[in-house]
This record gives C-alpha cells, sequence and structure tokens, in this order.
C-alpha cells in the first residue's frame, strides 16, 4: 500500500496520548470515570498534532461533528487523507447494507471512488439500493466541510487507521483502504511499531495502583484476630 505517513511516528503518537491519558485519570479523584472514553481521544489527537504540528508536509484539522471530533490528517504531498477510528466502531460502519443517514467516513470513503477489487465490481453495487437521498446530500454536504478546513479539493485517496486497546494500551493498529461500498481492497499490519511496555495496565473500570508496602497498611484485622494475636504476642515475649 502507499504510505506516505510516518507509520513508526504516528503508532508512537498514538501510545504517548494513551500514555497520557493513564497519567491523567491515575490523579483524578472522581467517584465515576464517564469521560475517559473522551479523554482517550483527546489526548491522542493532541499527541498526533504535537508530532506533526512543525512538519509542512502534514495538515491536522479536527473535523467538529458534536459529541465527538475526529482528526484528519492529510498528506499535503501525496493528497492523502487520514483519520484515526477504533476497530469495533469501524466495522459497524463497513456491516452497513443501506445508509440512511451518512456518517463522515462515508464522505471520505467517497473520495475512493476510483478504487474497486475488480474492473467488474462497480456493476455489482448501485448507488439507490445503497445511499438513501439525505445519505447523499449529508456526503456532499461534508465534502463541503472537509475540503474547507483543508483548503482544497484535490483529495487523491482516504485511509483510515484502525487501531484497539485493552484499557491503555495499544493492541494493534492496521491503516485499511475501502471502495466507496465499505469493502476493503487493501490493508496493511503496523503491529511491528508498537513499543511494549510494563506500565501499561489493564483497565478493569477503575485503576487501583497498589503496591506491596502499601497493600500491608490496608489489611485491616479484625477485633478478634487482634486480641488474638496480642495475646500471643505477649506470651513469646
Amino acid at each position: 500500500m502507499e504510505i506516505g505517513i510516518n507509520k513508526k511516528k504516528i503508532v508512537s503518537a498514538i501510545q504517548k496520548g494513551l500514555s497520557d491519558t493513564q497519567i491523567v485519570m491515575s490523579t483524578s479523584n472522581t467517584i465515576t470515570y464517564t469521560r475517559k472514553y473522551m479523554e482517550k481521544w483527546d489526548r491522542i489527537h493532541t499527541s498526533i498534532n504535537n508530532c506533526f504540528c512543525d512538519d509542512e508536509r502534514f495538515s491536522i484539522i479536527p473535523l467538529d461533528r458534536g459529541l465527538f471530533t475526529p482528526i484528519m490528517i492529510f498528506d499535503n504531498m501525496e493528497q492523502v487523507l487520514y483519520t484515526i477510528m477504533r476497530r469495533d466502531n469501524f466495522n459497524k460502519k463497513l456491516n452497513r447494507k443501506y445508509l440512511t443517514k451518512a456518517h463522515y467516513i462515508d464522505a471520505m470513503l467517497d473520495y475512493n471512488y476510483p478504487f474497486q477489487k475488480s474492473p467488474e465490481q462497480l456493476s455489482m453495487f448501485n448507488e439507490e439500493d445503497m445511499f438513501s437521498e439525505k445519505a447523499k446530500k449529508e456526503i456532499n454536504d461534508l465534502h463541503i466541510i472537509i475540503e474547507n478546513l483543508l483548503d482544497t479539493d484535490k483529495i487523491r485517496k482516504y485511509i483510515t487507521i484502525v487501531v484497539d486497546f485493552n484499557g491503555y494500551m495499544l493492541t494493534s493498529v492496521e491503516a485499511i483502504l475501502c471502495s466507496k461500498w465499505l469493502e476493503i481492497i487493501e490493508k496493511e499490519n503496523w503491529n511491528e511499531y508498537i513499543v511494549p511496555s510494563f506500565d501499561d495496565i489493564e483497565d478493569n473500570g477503575k485503576e487501583n495502583y497498589v503496591h506491596e508496602n502499601e497493600l500491608k497498611s490496608k489489611i485491616i484485622l479484625k477485633p478478634t484476630i487482634k486480641k488474638k494475636l496480642k495475646n500471643k504476642l505477649n506470651k513469646e515475649e
């Protein structure tokens, strides 16, 4: 697959964002962690921006979608657009059969119209059977927003960077090229660039960082056990 972006650099940035989130959440005193999901993405997006903001080849632009704001990573040299999406969400989008409402990924996949598995593939799909009139209008409107934000209408290709997490640990990264018709054309595994860390802790809700010496101080003996232990120590003395 033709990839102009520095794969190692972007994987490292994603890991840095997850690590930063872990630090922030571990020091939080809130009883619930409802912001944890959004915090992860905000930190990942910020980390990626910090990595590429000084590189004139790339533009990092947020795309406001209401509750969630993804970032667009645009390679100005190769005219390739990237976004990052979690695997379960990505798979849900690919499994749709009929679009009554457009997601931002649909507008981006529309740029991949020239790509298909075989020359005969386009004849297998009918736009009227897959996209409602409302969805087609939303895709066109999104094109205008995307191109205005990127300040270009020359987007040659769109690639989704698909990731998965286990708590704050990055477990998989793939670059996937899909057709407009939600079919995978080509993919490239980037797992080799994931750097294992012994500091990664599986998230089971609220993290509990308890060291062995702290654990001892947290043990509370029942009064009857305390009394028996005290009598035993007195006899030994």
